[in-house]
């Protein structure tokens, strides 16, 4: 499938200042604020802005309000950490609308990766106002990125009943179907959305990415077109902007033909993918386009010790894992250094010891030209494949620049499952329909600790992979890594062959083997605290250590 890359620019340049001209204004105070925030609305930051500096605010409760628009501009120019002073500057100045301040503040939080702050704010904010939308919308939202796929559906479930028409509810209800069930599903039910409410342009948008994914080309081309017409009708340029820059990235030579009418209902198919290293480059100013392969079936694997590294560090001696230390992302990301236009290939890793080397599936990166990483609190790094398995699907990734050493995962902290334990699996799996700026958690337990065919060096769990997962760290509840993400069994295949249907079912390589195979003995067993890690610390523990990769071919 292919998707934009990063953040869609939405102004070329803007300059927030913190102070305000006291520049008379003929309209109310209230008249003016209720300006700036439809141009909020719109995305005119500028505009918006040029009227909030000039309002000469007359209480406490009108400066509250200021403070929380800026608080939206910054969180919509993606700077949750600038946000997050506005937004608690307004709850100091007064309780007016405090409720709103949460919210942002909740918002804020967790675009910066801070779950458990995120999940306090909306909580505060549904005991100011119970019925608050938009922090249902903010825990349903913290409990998709662990993997609490009940509790978030239930949520959701229930505020699709409650709002039917909110645009937010539908899209983040989509998003949640397309990793829980499948892209088809979610796309009925957008879809469906969307014949109540066919201006939404956001929904109208995100459905047109949908059917990318199921590689309904002409569908997601006339569906992305369509929002484009809504978003310019909405005087949002930049995201018509963006969708004429995808356009020309992943068909240059598209020709419109009859469009699907807005009240008829699509036709779901079979999820498709794209070959890798197939997409034509785009002209010089189109985005980078996000390439995911499927994850691979998996395969029977014998054991057999790899050769260790040309000159093996020696040993370290046993390392915490560092639970108790949080880390905050980055307000916006480094970018990839891929230029425009370019086609990239995506999958997961985790940071080793020592802060330089990064273990990954051989399948994400071989045959690539260039490769570069980026962690879970933002920063990126140059790589280079040093070696891969020919017996394992593992590869060593080189880093240009280590990070620090308390952002890596410690080889004492590697330990092999055991039957029940838990399996939290973090990773970057659907980035362009969940995002590429943090990872994202599913729990599960290990059924078995060994993989297809009585395979002794791989196990089995519960916890589902998506495309993007691949080379992805599995913890425990403890913080131990207990293996690596490498596939899931072909049930199609599975249908073919022998006339039935299974669970899904999911493998990942044993941390031994991953031990084998960088050259170093067996880990240290992991720590065994008296209590698991709640998934929120967890989280936030082992965000540097966990990377998106991105590859060109």
């Amino acid at each position: 499938m292919t998707f934009f890359l990063g953040r869609i620019v939405l102004v070329a340049a803007i300059v927030l200042s913190c102070g305000f001209g006291l520049r008379a204004s003929a309209a109310p105070t209230s008249t003016r604020l209720d300006e700036a925030n439809g141009l909020i609305d719109a995305e005119q930051f500028q505009t918006a802005l040029d009227v909030l500096k000039s309002i000469d605010p007359q209480s406490d409760g009108e400066t509250a309000e200021i403070d929380r628009a800026l608080g939206r501009i910054y969180l919509a120019l993606n700077k949750p950490a600038k946000a997050v002073e506005f937004f608690e500057q307004a709850l100091t100045t007064s309780t007016q609308g405090e409720a709103d301040s949460y919210l942002g503040l909740a918002e804020a939080r967790l675009l910066q990766g801070n779950l458990a702050q995120a999940r306090r704010h909306a909580e505060a904010m549904l005991h100011a106002d119970p019925d608050q939308v938009g922090a249902h919308l903010v825990l349903a939202r913290i409990d998709q990125r662990l993997g609490r796929d009940r509790e978030a559906m239930g949520r959701l479930e229930t505020l699709a009943k409650a709002q039917p028409a909110s645009e937010d509810v539908a899209m983040v209800l989509a998003r949640y179907q397309t990793r829980a069930a499948s892209p088809a599903a979610a796309a009925d039910r957008l879809a469906a959305f969307l014949r109540q409410v066919p201006t939404a342009a956001h929904a109208t948008d995100l459905l047109g990415q949908l059917y990318w994914e199921m590689n309904r080309k002409d569908d997601a081309i006339r569906t992305r077109l369509r929002a484009a017409d809504l978003y310019t009708a909405q005087k949002r340029e930049g995201r018509a902007a963006a969708i004429a820059a995808w356009l020309r990235a992943v068909a240059p030579d598209y020709k419109a033909v009859a469009p699907v009418p807005e009240t008829q209902a699509p036709e779901t198919q079979a999820p498709g993918t794209q070959a890798p290293g197939t997409q034509t480059l785009a002209p010089p100013d189109a985005p980078a386009v996000v390439v995911e392969p499927p994850l691979p079936q998996a395969v029977k694997r014998e054991p057999m010790p790899a050769a260790p590294l040309a000159a093996p560090p020696p040993p370290s001696p046993p390392a915490s894992t560092g639970r108790s230390r949080t880390y905050t992302a980055l307000a916006t990301p480094e970018p990839l250094p891929f230029a425009p236009g370019t086609s990239i290939l995506t999958g997961s890793g985790v940071v080793l010891e020592g802060g330089r080397l990064v273990i990954t599936n051989r399948h994400v990166v071989e045959g690539m030209k260039r490769t570069a990483v980026r962690n879970g609190t933002g920063y990126v790094r140059q790589a280079r494949v040093v070696r891969v398995s020919s017996e394992d699907d593992l590869a060593l990734l080189e880093l240009s620049a280590p990070f620090p050493e308390g952002e890596a995962m410690p080889l004492s902290a590697l330990a092999d499952p055991t039957p029940g334990r838990p399996a939290v699996v973090m990773g970057f799996p659907l980035i362009g329909l969940l995002g590429d700026e943090q990872p994202s958690l599913a729990e599960g337990i290990v059924s078995k600790t060994i993989g297809l065919n009585n395979d002794p060096t791989s196990f089995q769990m519960t916890t589902k992979l998506n495309k993007g997962n691949s080379g992805g760290p599995v913890f425990d509840r403890h913080g131990t890594l207990i293996g690596i993400a490498v596939g899931k069994l072909d049930l199609a295949g599975l249908m073919r062959d022998q006339g039935f249907m299974a669970e899904d079912v999911n493998f990942a390589i044993k941390a031994s083997r991953a031990l084998r195979f960088i050259g170093r003995g067996p880990g240290g067993g992991g720590t065994q605290p008296t209590a698991d890690v709640p998934l929120e610390d967890l989280y936030q523990a082992m965000l540097p250590r966990v990377v998106l990769i991105a590859s060109v071919k």
